[in-house]
């Protein structure tokens, strides 16, 4: 075969960022602990917690104290328990720059108020004459907001509690930054159950009313058909979360011709009795045979 009769197959153009399978992609969650509540005021990073996880599962895990070069603040000190004794010896942010550089390479970058913590990153970054961060970003408290609404506050603690993840906030950087790993996984399953598998979902800022659109096409689907539902529920009242079989028999709520209803009354067979569910507290639904009690 000459060279100008070989096939020569194209080189695929790449996959764009937002579009990269969250199965695949890796995440590097990060949190933080400071001197005080601003890098622009001159606060510095006196520990990180970092967790790299792909498909589900922890990669690599990395936390340590670190000098900050100046004073812990009273009010940060009252948070999180970092005293001068403690920092004592720690490595300066230079000398752990390299470390977390390699972690945060071909990933993406997660934190619960990642703004937060990302202009504490990027200041730490420039004083050790480094670029600046420019991974794509995911915000889980942005996605919190959307994902579980109606909630006065959104304190990780009181996302992790009504998650039922066990582990405890406590204020200490890799242990938060695990509270925040799995707090996303969770994310990631629920987003998974509504067909919204990729990078691109997470950043979105109508993800919460494109759920809300296929919990209703969903929801409608089994009244039609009269099969049966799995829910996973945000009690609106205590902020208990449940799982129940509930086998639909009308939407409610409605407030004219053509509007969504808001809510659904269905047969819990939990409490084996009608029940009325409102339809932004469903966080997950599926068919019965598809979900777990």
């Amino acid at each position: 075969m000459t060279a100008s009769s070989r096939q020569i197959s194209p080189r695929p153009d790449p996959v764009p960022e937002e579009e990269i399978p969250n199965d695949t992609a890796d995440f590097t969650v990060v949190d933080l602990e400071t001197t005080g509540l601003s890098a622009d005021r001159g606060d510095r990073v006196c520990e990180i917690g970092m967790v790299r996880i792909r498909g589900g599962a922890v990669m690599e895990t990395f936390g340590t104290l670190i000098d900050p070069t100046i004073p812990v603040s009273a009010g940060a000190y009252a948070v999180n328990g970092i005293s001068p004794a403690m920092l004592a010896g720690a490595p300066a942010f230079p000398d752990v720059l390299p470390k977390i550089a390699a972690m945060f390479s071909g990933s993406v970058l997660v934190a619960y108020n990642a703004p937060f913590d990302v202009s504490f990153l990027n200041n730490e970054f420039r004083l050790g004459g480094a670029p600046v961060l420019t991974n794509p970003v995911v915000d889980v408290l942005a996605l919190a907001r959307q994902l579980l609404p109606g909630r006065p506050r959104y304190p990780q603690s009181s996302v992790a509690a009504l998650l039922q993840i066990s582990c405890p906030v406590k204020h200490r950087a890799l242990e938060d930054a695990m509270v925040t790993a799995k707090i996303l996984m969770h994310f990631l399953s629920m987003l998974r159950a509504f067909g919204r598998g990729s990078l691109g979902d997470l950043i979105r800022k109508d993800l919460g009313r494109l759920i809300g659109e296929q919990r209703s096409e969903k929801i409608a689907g089994a009244l039609g058909s009269g099969g049966d539902l799995w829910i996973r529920y945000l009690s609106p009242l205590d902020g208990e979360v449940t799982q129940r079989i509930v086998t639909p028999i009308r939407g409610a709520g409605t407030a004219g011709s053509g509007t969504p209803f808001t809510e659904l009354e269905a047969f819990c067979h939990v409490l084996q009795s009608r029940r009325r569910f409102r339809l932004d507290c469903i966080l997950d639904v599926r068919p019965a045979d598809q979900g777990t009690l």
